[in-house]
């Protein structure tokens, strides 16, 4: 591990603590999404321009739109501090995250002036313009240091994170202030990739990092990496099928066929959010069946790979079986809140495992005699 990149248990659990409270903000904006809340307020970042507007917790719309926006500002608050816990290491280097602190907060000043605009289009195109030119700021600064600093790892992981963060509010914003599906869509999928961010930072962090990673033949580490790239890449175009449909057909689902989509097995694609939903469904079962025949290749060559990378993948199948009956469920129910929700929440853990033995794989090395050590604990 580098040496500027810190090694307590506090830094690794208080990252831990801030993707428990992602975990949180992912299934509160799937409610909110669900219950059709997004647009409940009009302004942006502030609701009816204040921070505690009237009834929000008395109505449950207000409440889960936002409650969400409230959780998606301690988020940023979290990563900001995850990055300057592994940023500061000397006075200068605290009164330049000061200084990143200030910038941020003026930014989001002119963010709020843009977001309460509702009715002069030429000012509130005037305070975004000078926000997002402000925000090339700190965004230059962060670049620059990354490249003339020589950050460890983490440094750059935790930058990083704060970067999407910021980026993660700004669609957000968009999604309200411009009324946009598409921005909807970006703004679900872009959080996704976030969360895979700040899991990295809890691997990064952690005294094994150096030695994590999947053991296999010489013949067989390279197949073990493309295979794990593989099952993220498909994981996120489950999740951006899953977006769209969630947020261009909101009211009910276009298709209410369990296995069938119009009654037959490949419909027409007239309609794209009936192509959208076939895609969906298609590439769940296409997921299903990679992973279940990359455990069947692991477990036919026992000699070959590292035990664990066949146990995290059976993990994987056990969820895509729960994810697929969720699923169905969503049909049959005509999209129960609950089951629902719990139906993105366990596409977030699909992800989260996938991209877990994704970077173990990555990060595997070849060690015949490492291999049967392994096997022989296993």
């Amino acid at each position: 591990m580098n040496r500027n990149t810190p090694k307590s248990t506090a830094f690794q659990l208080f990252a831990k603590a801030v993707v428990v409270v992602a975990i949180l903000l992912v299934w509160w904006g799937a409610a909110t999404t669900t219950k059709q809340a997004g647009m409940v307020f009009a302004d942006w970042p502030l609701s009816l321009g204040s921070f505690n507007p009237p009834g929000w917790l008395e109505n449950m719309i207000p409440f889960l739109e936002h409650s969400h926006r409230l959780l998606a500002k301690l988020v940023g608050i979290l990563v900001l501090v995850l990055f300057s816990w592994s940023y500061v290491k000397s006075g200068r280097r605290a009164l330049e995250v000061v200084g990143l602190v200030v910038l941020l907060a003026v930014i989001l000043g002119f963010f709020i002036a843009a977001g309460s605009e509702r009715l002069d289009a030429g000012e509130k195109k005037k305070w975004l313009s000078i926000a997002l030119g402000l925000s090339i700021l700190p965004l230059s600064w962060i670049v620059w240091s990354w490249r003339a600093r020589g950050w460890s790892l983490l440094e750059k992981l935790t930058a990083l994170a704060l970067l999407m963060v910021m980026t993660q509010a700004i669609f957000g914003g968009l999604r309200v202030t411009e009324i946009s599906n598409g921005f909807a869509v970006i703004h679900g999928c872009f959080a996704q990739a976030f969360f895979c961010v700040l899991i990295l930072i809890v691997m990064v962090s952690g005294k094994g990092w150096s030695d994590l990673g999947f053991v296999s033949t010489p013949s067989r580490v390279r197949f073990l990496k493309y295979a794990g790239v593989a099952l993220v890449v498909l994981v996120l175009m489950q999740l951006i099928f899953g977006a769209s449909m969630r947020h261009f057909h909101r009211s009910s689902l276009p298709d209410e066929g369990l296995l069938l989509t119009q009654g037959r097995w490949i419909p027409s694609f007239d309609d794209p959010m009936i192509a959208v939903l076939f895609l969906h469904k298609l590439t769940a079962f296409c997921i299903l069946f990679f992973v279940l025949g990359l455990i069947l290749h692991l477990a036919g060559r026992p000699s070959l790979f590292d035990p664990r990378a066949r146990r995290s993948l059976l993990f994987v199948f056990a969820l895509l079986l729960l994810q697929i009956v969720l699923g169905l469920s969503v049909i049959g129910t005509g999209k129960s809140f609950w089951i629902t929700n719990v139906h993105v929440l366990n596409g977030l853990a699909i992800l989260a495992i996938s991209f877990v033995f994704s970077v173990k794989a990555v990060r595997g090395r070849s060690s015949e005699g490492a291999l049967a050590k392994i096997g022989r604990r296993g």
